[in-house]
């Protein structure tokens, strides 16, 4: 089972995100679960880079993506990133709803 923490901030903005876990849908290599979940993952890492410009903490290895943002974030900075991580979010969803015995999502505050 792949297991996502999304860890928000008081006014409900994700802050971070874990993946880790392997979905165990289909063989290595045709596990079209965990590829998508790696695939929105990873791309949410490159947007917050490349899009929002953000020197963003993270680690991918095999089975496990984290990522957190910096708190001294600009306003336009923390706006593309709110972007970035609520469509992240959406995928994951649209994922879980398809395949939920797959994904266990934790939504928590901090």
């Amino acid at each position: 089972m792949i297991i996502i923490r999304v860890t928000r901030d008081q006014e409900k903005n994700i802050i971070s995100y874990l993946v880790k876990g392997h979905a165990d849908y289909a063989e290595r290599g045709e596990d079209i679960v965990c590829a998508s979940i790696s695939i929105l993952a990873q791309t949410a890492i490159l947007a917050l880079h490349e899009i929002a410009e953000i020197d963003i903490m993270y680690e991918v290895n095999d089975g496990h993506v984290f990522c957190k943002l910096p708190d001294d974030l600009s306003s336009d900075q923390r706006e593309k990133a709110r972007i970035i991580l609520d469509t992240l979010y959406i995928g994951i969803k649209g994922t879980q709803g398809m395949y939920g015995r797959y994904i266990d999502l934790r939504d928590e505050e901090v």
